[in-house]
């Protein structure tokens, strides 16, 4: 919700801007890290930009902002088959993103950033490069892999700890010779076993055996229409693997209505190319003072998403 109301305010204020030079900045949209979270959030504000947001304005043009999406490794979409990846990123080129690979961001502060050396004003940069570890590691005192990760063991217990169990973006354990990755589906799966285990032990039962990841794929989407997806030796990219993703997600919903009442706004907003509420909302802000005038809630703006 705050990324949101950060990417619309941005265009409610460059149109409200007086100096038209300001407006390269502040439709100067950046993103650190070139994952599925990267991808996606590129993709969503291209789309944003290109379809729902193009006749909102008179005195900007939302098409002409510039989205840049860099990431130090040679291609996007790490984990992903290299098919996928070249995919992934010739979709976002399409939609006018500015791919950079191979570079980093050397310095972020209040007026954009520094990648190789340039200097890119900006004032919305975008953290999509994961996060840090807890420092869990060092309260255990345990080995730990260089993102600081604890290492643990294939009951997912801390070695000399069998009573402290380690799972989700904490936990660093290899599986087949590779790194399991800081992924949703591993930590749900760890966070299962690991529950199991703990009953087990407290019921008298025997031990279980050593945990074992299943992959049920990976998907990624690129915009609207486009996604990518990855299970086994399975590849899928466009407009078929979109419609996976799309399905997955509906069936992942709890309620049967919900169900229903989901892929019926999907379809009419894929078809009518309408998106849902147009409001930035600010749940935690302060009542406005003689100081400081009410932020304004603008209604004719559309999400992201």
């Amino acid at each position: 919700m705050s990324i949101r109301n950060k990417i619309l305010s941005a265009f409610e204020q460059a149109e409200a801007e007086e100096d038209a030079h300001a407006h390269r900045d502040l439709l100067t949209f950046v993103l650190v890290g070139g994952g599925p979270a990267g991808v996606e959030m590129a993709g969503a504000i291209a789309v944003l930009v290109r379809n729902s947001l193009r006749t909102q304005f008179r005195r900007i043009d939302p098409t002409s902002a510039r989205i840049l999406l860099i990431d130090r490794s040679k291609k996007l979409l790490g984990a992903y088959a290299d098919d996928l990846s070249k995919g992934a990123k010739n979709r976002l080129e399409k939609l006018g993103v500015d791919v950079r690979l191979e570079q980093g961001v050397d310095q972020i502060d209040a007026d954009g950033v520094v990648v190789a050396g340039e200097r890119i004003l900006s004032k919305t940069v975008i953290w999509t490069a994961g996060v840090a570890p807890s420092l869990a590691g060092k309260w255990l005192g345990a080995e730990t892999d260089r993102a600081g990760r604890v290492r643990i063991q294939p009951d997912l217990t801390v070695p000399g700890h069998p009573e402290i169990f380690v799972v989700g973006d904490t936990a660093s354990l290899d599986q087949d010779g590779k790194a399991l990755g800081g992924v949703a589906q591993v930590a749900l799966q760890q966070g299962h076993y690991a529950g199991k285990a703990i009953l087990r032990r407290v019921t008298g039962k025997p031990a279980a055996g050593p945990f074992r990841y299943f992959d049920k794929g990976t998907m990624a989407v690129v915009g609207l229409g486009y996604a990518v997806l990855q299970t086994g030796k399975i590849h899928l990219k466009g407009y078929f693997a979109w419609m996976a993703w799309a399905f997955v997600h509906v069936l992942s919903l709890a309620q049967p209505g919900l169900r229903v009442s989901v892929f019926l706004q999907w379809t009419w907003t894929y078809v009518m190319n309408q998106r849902g509420s147009r409001l930035i909302v600010n749940h935690y802000g302060q009542a406005p003072t003689a100081a400081s005038p009410p932020v304004p809630v603008i209604q004719e703006t559309n999400y992201v998403r």
